[in-house]
């Protein structure tokens, strides 16, 4: 199943923004489990901000359906100043080894 990585990149003084906008926001991007499900939410801070990342394991046949969900919601924070974004579909190993010819070895 492909995967969905989307990163949000912005400013550490607009951290209270990103929070208030979010709130304003969830309630309109519920999780909906048979679409995708996200694997983690890992954040990380350097010296240009906050970067927050996002990843999703999508389902059988929902990945036009995700990718424009969740790519739906990074776009509703680009109001904010300095905020930037991402929505990329990354393939499992397996399925990157599938598109070279190679089967998975089984363990």
């Amino acid at each position: 199943m492909p995967i969905i990585v989307g990163t949000m990149r912005y400013p550490s003084h607009q951290q209270l923004e990103v929070v208030k906008k979010w709130i304003k926001i969830r309630d309109k991007y519920p999780a909906d489990d048979a679409m995708a499900v996200q694997l983690c939410a890992p954040v990380i801070t350097d010296e240009n901000g906050i970067i927050v990342m996002g990843i999703y394991e999508v389902k059988e046949g929902q990945l036009e359906k995700a990718f424009r969900f969740y790519s739906s919601f990074l776009y509703e924070f680009i109001d904010i100043e300095g905020y930037e974004y991402t929505a990329r579909v990354w393939s499992t190993f397996a399925e990157a080894l599938a598109i070279a010819g190679i089967e998975v070895p089984e363990e």
